[in-house]
């Protein structure tokens, strides 16, 4: 039954948004994966009862902190929005709750062994799946301003896969790379150089300078670390060769030296932080940032419900800031520290994820979430029995 609905999960997640359903306009967004993951959820909830929370003490203490505080912040500003803006809003607390259930419990499961090559297929299969789409996307689909009308940016010749979002694909394809550049034969074996390879040119196909920055950055500080700083320089070398190289057609998108996505940034930022000093302490709730832009005039009553902006900022800790104010933002970053120490190498993945994060909403997106506890949930850093960490 588990084999079931978790190969099921993971087929219908490589879908992508192909795999969205949107009610009331695209306020509420559910995706196929996430029925399998509710199930798997449940029949682990059957089976082992309250153990997986005994055995993951350290880490669920700081999840459940977070899932409290924000459970208890979000009904001090219920009066100012409606009936409908709540619940909206308190469907996006339940996905998070979603989320994070299903990593504690499928951690467990997965921690007995008996289902390692479960866990290992997954993988594979949403490598290798992501790495074809991705690319049949660029070459047969290289346009989304068709799409428009739907709330997505027109990316002209660029990768986006089905993600329909550089920032979200190409954190999936560096989060790939860093997977199987750690992994040593587990999951790439012998192709292992010649996925990396596609996978780092799928990240420049992206055209995402914040990517470039941050994929360099962690590459190089793990390399570095292991004193390997020819090999470092040789691949810095190889990487800004292949950017100068790769084809850029015509469009603002390729352009490397655009400006206009950074000032709309930092307009942004200016935007997050004027609602943060108006709720500094625990925010406004998760997530009611949709109704809080529109109240403040930066969404148009024509478009606020389909501009898939329009319930984030451009970062994850931005938005958790707004949301949940310093204590929630205080809570998620200990979450994260708790988190980098649970996996070998977890600290280059989280801190891979968390420098994209502050330049798009990355670390809160359904699909890293996924991703994330997918890997963190089968690969878990060994402990004295009896001890935590």
């Amino acid at each position: 039954m588990f084999s079931i609905f978790f190969y099921s999960a993971v087929v219908l997640y490589s879908l992508g948004q192909l795999g969205r359903i949107s009610f009331l306009g695209q306020q509420i967004n559910l995706f196929l994966y996430e029925l399998p993951m509710f199930l798997i959820l449940i029949w682990e909830i059957i089976r082992y009862g309250k153990k997986p929370l005994v055995d993951n003490s350290p880490l669920f203490k700081s999840l459940t902190f977070l899932l409290l505080f924000l459970f208890i912040s979000f009904p001090l500003q219920i009066g100012h929005f409606s009936f409908l803006e709540n619940i909206v809003s308190i469907l996006y607390l339940l996905r998070l709750f979603l989320y994070l259930a299903f990593f504690i419990y499928l951690r467990f499961h997965l921690k007995k062994g008996e289902k390692r090559n479960t866990w290992q297929n997954a993988l594979r299969f949403i490598l290798i799946s992501t790495v074809l789409i991705s690319f049949a996307q660029y070459f047969f689909y290289p346009n989304l301003r068709n799409l428009i009308y739907l709330g997505w940016d027109p990316h002209q010749f660029r990768m986006f896969g089905v993600f329909f979002d550089t920032s979200v694909a190409g954190a999936i394809y560096g989060f790939l790379f860093f997977i199987i550049l750690l992994s040593g034969k587990e999951l790439a074996g012998r192709f292992k150089w010649f996925i990396l390879a596609l996978l780092t040119i799928a990240i420049i196909l992206t055209f995402s300078r914040s990517l470039y920055l941050v994929f360099i950055f962690t590459l190089g500080s793990y390399l570095v670390y292991h004193r390997k700083i020819k090999i470092f320089l040789a691949c810095l070398l190889i990487f800004l060769a292949l950017v100068i190289l790769t084809p850029k057609p015509m469009g603002e998108g390729v352009n490397l030296a655009r400006t206009f996505s950074i000032s709309s940034r930092v307009i942004d930022y200016q935007n997050g932080l004027k609602i943060f000093k108006k709720y500094p302490l625990f925010g406004i709730g998760y997530n009611r940032i949709r109704y809080v832009k529109k109240d403040m005039g930066l969404l148009s009553d024509v478009d606020f419900d389909v501009t898939h902006s329009g319930a984030s900022f451009h970062s994850s800790f931005l938005v958790m800031l707004v949301t949940g104010g310093m204590v929630g933002l205080a809570f998620f970053l200990v979450l994260l520290v708790k988190l980098s120490r649970e996996v070998p190498n977890g600290g280059i993945y989280l801190g891979f994820l968390g420098l994209l994060s502050f330049f798009d909403n990355i670390l809160l997106h359904p699909f890293i979430l996924f991703l994330l506890f997918l890997m963190f949930s089968g690969n878990p850093v060994s402990r004295p029995s009896g001890k935590s960490r």
